[in-house]
């Protein structure tokens, strides 16, 4: 058993820098009226009209993505003559939340964002970077960290002058890793009007790391 063993533990660290090489459009619409059928056709009335003007550059209707919906009743309180309070209906609230993802096209972005902008359904818009290699970046990591963590253990064995023996334990904690650059625009803050947008910078790398510990014995 481990508890009978010499050992030692170590975390390893693997680390990451990619440059990305996808672009993340998250955009959402909302409506709201008193008839639960009129919210919910307002917000599909919506959906439709982007759909429509993404369309016109080529994107189909599979490739905006529903990311989230929502729907409920919305009170306020409304301040009454004798200064109380009276909690009122104000209607049904529909938001849906979308995405639409593609390679890195700074002339394709230019094209989205000038079409959303010129879009009856006027949704809110935000614009991130990822990466499409998700499973190559964490194996990446995983075996930085699995080599950062060996090469610590025989340093200071050495340093020690005792023997690395057997990996005995290997504890990891599969939390999930963000792949998602922390540069995000909001099409508001882009100054957007109806003439072609144009778009001249680069993301930043995507940064990620995890640790990873191992148990080795000692001899």
């Amino acid at each position: 058993m481990i508890a009978d063993k010499h050992t030692i533990q170590v975390k390893g660290i693997g680390r990451v820098s990619r440059t990305p090489d996808t672009i993340i459009i998250w955009m959402h619409v909302e409506s709201c009226d008193t008839d639960y059928k009129r919210a919910v056709d307002s917000a599909a009335q919506q959906l439709n009209l982007i759909r429509a003007n993404l369309g016109t550059i080529g994107f189909t209707k599979e490739d905006l993505k529903t990311t989230g919906f929502d729907i409920h009743a919305r009170y306020d309180n409304i301040r009454q003559g004798d200064n109380t309070y009276k909690e009122v209906f104000i209607g049904y609230e529909v938001r849906h939340d979308l995405s639409l993802s593609f390679p890195k096209d700074m002339t394709k972005l230019d094209e989205v964002i000038s079409v959303l902008s010129m879009c009856l359904a006027d949704p809110d818009v935000r614009i991130g970077f990822a990466l499409s290699d998700i499973d190559g970046a964490k194996k990446e990591i995983l075996e930085k960290a699995t080599k950062d963590a060996l090469e610590k253990a025989n340093i200071l064995c050495n340093a020690a002058n005792v023997k690395l023996g057997q990996l005995l334990s290997i504890d990891y904690s599969w939390d999930e890793i963000s792949f998602e650059a922390h540069d995000k625009f909001r099409m508001s803050d882009l100054s957007i009007g109806c003439e072609k947008a144009s778009f001249d910078f680069e993301p930043a790398d995507i940064k990620a790391s995890d640790t990873v510990e191992f148990t080795w014995e000692i001899k």
